[in-house]
């Protein structure tokens, strides 16, 4: 594992370290209402978000990339593993020490309809945490209140208003300034665009860059839009059936995708120049995505893999970096010889392993 920056180094310092995370949601039958089976909605992830940057978090509908976003934050109670932000396990944190730390990471939601409050005005929404966290005086809170609201492009004189007074754009803003009222480092951004029009998801989209060099704000960017993560993203990592299957600095991704599902993906992003998209090559995978309840033996991917071999069916491969900053689960994905100096983000197999020692 990378040590945190060093003075005198240009080493980014690890603000999040994800280990064998995993979210399973319990299946009960009958009168009794016994727990006859687990529904494993993230499954043995582990990933590290380095300061300042924005990881790119994608998957098809149903891989797990915003129960996985929520349990970072415990927003879940996590099933295993450990999550920790700025040296501190999350995960095993007590209920009075994990409300002190909530100020330091955030959620900005899908719809920010479902959540805002209707009964709330503006100030009411923004000034909450402000009031659960701080003790600010009633003018002090006002003033960070504006503050926020011109941070996000809203008119002060609004700030008295109701959440169906606004456009869906301007909810997503409310939104954010909520998720900035206590100079939080780390926010999870759970599809922020994903409900809104196409003509201001790219204004949403340049808030949150603006915001993230001007606070130094390091996000987790949950999206099924992956032009869109092409765009605002350092690193991606492709999620599927609870699992990792690729980890890539941004463009070595969408340049050349290794794991096999990372290509199907990938391939469906279309192109804007209209002599590659005649030639452009889309991979359509066979058959359904497997139940997260009854995930198949071996490789997750195994049951819609165009390139699977009889060993994918008996085995899970580990996530390993098979080229320098480039992490694959995959059997035939071999890693080529390492280099002196390279600097990976993350050892992704050694604290899998740790963590099914745990």
């Amino acid at each position: 594992m990378l040590d945190a920056a060093t003075p005198g180094t240009d080493k980014p310092r690890k603000l999040v370290e994800i280990t064998d995370l995993k979210m399973h949601f319990p299946i009960r039958s009958g009168l009794l209402r016994r727990h006859t089976g687990d529904i494993k909605a993230v499954d043995g992830v582990t990933f590290d978000i380095y300061e300042g940057e924005t990881l790119g978090l994608v998957g098809e509908s149903g891989c797990g990339k915003s129960t996985c976003g929520r349990a970072i934050l415990r927003l879940y109670e996590v099933t295993g593993g450990s999550v920790v932000i700025e040296g501190r396990d999350i995960a095993a944190l007590g209920p009075e020490e994990l409300r002190k730390t909530r100020p330091t990471m955030q959620m900005v939601f899908q719809d920010p309809q479902a959540s805002l409050n209707p009964r709330m005005t503006v100030a009411d929404i923004i000034g909450e945490p402000l009031n659960e966290h701080t003790t600010l005086s009633s003018k002090e809170k006002l003033a960070r209140i504006y503050e926020l609201m011109d941070q996000v492009g809203l008119n002060r004189a609004f700030a008295n208003r109701y959440p169906h007074e606004f456009s869906g754009g301007q909810r997503q803003r409310i939104g954010i300034a909520r998720a900035l009222a206590l100079n939080p480092k780390f926010i999870v951004c759970d599809e922020p665009i994903a409900a809104l029009d196409v003509s201001i998801q790219a204004q949403v989209v340049n808030l949150l860059e603006d915001l993230q060099d001007k606070l130094g704000l390091t996000y987790l960017f949950i999206s099924h839009d992956l032009s869109m993560v092409r765009h605002i993203a350092d690193r991606v990592a492709v999620m599927y059936l609870g699992r990792i299957v690729e980890l890539s600095p941004r463009d070595d991704l969408y340049e050349d995708p290794l794991h096999p599902y990372a290509k199907a993906l990938l391939s469906a992003v279309p192109e804007p120049d209209p002599a590659h998209e005649a030639v452009r090559q889309r991979i359509i995978l066979q058959g359904d995505v497997p139940s997260p309840a009854n995930p198949p033996k071996g490789c997750n991917f195994c049951t819609r893999c165009p390139e699977v071999q009889p060993l994918c069916h008996q085995q899970d491969p580990d996530l390993i970096e098979v080229r320098p900053g480039r992490y694959v689960a995959c059997h035939f994905v071999k890693p080529e010889k390492p280099t002196a100096g390279s600097t990976g983000g993350i050892e992704a197999k050694e604290r899998n392993q740790q963590g099914e020692r745990r």
